[in-house]
């Protein structure tokens, strides 16, 4: 998606995992992996949701010039002990809580289930003054899916993603 956003200049991905196509695979939980990676505005990153989370969102907060956008449970919050003192030092900028989304199957593997906690995009802009949260309802965001089987076009994603006015992304005006 982020090839389509109007203010994309160069997009680089890491993954752990060798097998998956990404222009490097460091393990993002080690700051030294981060000092290989090219310089960056921004970080978008869907970390995995359990111990590993805390080290990447600040390794990536310290990588980025301009700021940190990830999926994660909206119990990063919170403060506990491998993230307390970061979440007070640098409180994300949004938190933008969506709709339980269901991932995987059950554990039989016959219907979609959802995690415990409800994800939500959290976002430290270094530029930001304030703090806003921002509750969406599934009735108010365009192109949204209970599950992947629901899911849309990818050509649909992309008229979604370019019909965002540029500099909007903090408008209540624009549904995500």
């Amino acid at each position: 998606m982020l090839n389509v956003w109007p203010h994309t200049e160069h997009i680089w991905t890491n993954d752990i995992d060798p097998n998956k196509q990404a222009d490097f695979h460091y393990d993002a939980t080690l700051s030294e992996s981060w000092d290989s990676l090219p310089e960056c505005d921004w970080i978008c990153t869907n970390p995995p949701y359990s111990e590993f989370a805390a080290p990447i969102i600040k390794n990536a907060y310290h990588k980025a010039r301009v700021g940190v956008a990830a999926f994660l449970l909206t119990s990063f919050l919170e403060p506990c002990d491998d993230r307390a003192d970061f979440l007070q030092q640098h409180p994300p900028s949004l938190v933008l809580v969506l709709p339980r989304f269901c991932f995987r199957k059950d554990k039989r593997g016959t219907r979609w289930a959802t995690d415990n906690v409800t994800i939500s995009c959290f976002v430290w802009d270094k530029r930001a003054t304030g703090q806003q949260i921002i509750i969406r309802p599934k009735s108010t965001i365009t192109g949204f899916y209970k599950n992947p089987e629901q899911a849309i076009s990818p050509e649909r994603a992309f008229e979604i993603v370019r019909a965002i006015p540029k500099g909007s992304i903090y408008e209540t005006d624009v549904t995500f």
